[in-house]
């Protein structure tokens, strides 16, 4: 009898030291869980559009080999010295049929000098 006193003054002491000691770890792992959700979001600051060292080329008309002109779309083209500039892949689309000229990436005079994309 002395030993079913003793288990139960043990789970009443803890019982009570649990209600005594605070929330329990499920509600302290919600609380941590709805503090991070409204805690602020760190931002980056927006990037710059182009290097300096780069020009848009806008949506222009090229002549033809074969006749005609071809729509190439507008890129950017990255300075390479004050006479050239690195130009990406591009492709021409003539409107007139829809056939594709595809102009590999080169280096070449800026596009108010050439007549080629």
């Amino acid at each position: 009898m002395r030993e079913r006193r003793r288990a139960a003054t043990l789970l009443a002491g803890g019982l009570l030291a649990l209600h005594a000691g605070g929330a329990s770890v499920t509600s302290q792992a919600v609380d941590h869980i709805n503090a991070m959700s409204r805690a602020p979001i760190a931002t980056v600051a927006p990037r710059a559009s182009a290097p300096p060292d780069t020009v848009w080329v806008p949506d222009r008309f090229v002549p033809l080999a074969s006749g005609g002109q071809a729509l190439v779309p507008g890129h950017w083209e990255r300075w390479i010295s004050a006479h050239e500039v690195g130009t990406p892949p591009l492709t021409a689309v003539n409107p007139a049929d829809g056939s594709l000229t595809v102009y590999p990436a080169a280096i070449r005079p800026p596009a108010e000098q050439r007549r080629e994309p």
